[in-house]
């Protein structure tokens, strides 16, 4: 998952369990510090583009006509 800061003040978490880590507004995180920040409605989630492919019948085609015998 990614985010992306949208609080002005920043926003502080622990994510190592003892330092706390500040990010900046505008910054983005990832992982479990971009589920926090949603969480705490201090981030907006961003989506990675998923690429959409085509997808095209198969041709139809005409079936050959059969030949009468002689």
């Amino acid at each position: 998952m990614r985010a992306k800061i949208t609080k002005t003040d920043g926003y502080d978490c622990c994510p190592e369990g003892h330092t706390a880590v500040h990010f900046a507004c505008g910054s983005i995180v990832t992982g479990q510090v971009a589920e926090w920040a949603v969480a705490d409605r201090a981030a907006s989630a961003m989506f990675d583009p998923v690429l959409e492919t085509k997808i095209t019948p198969p041709l139809k085609t005409k079936r050959p006509k059969s030949r009468a015998k002689k």
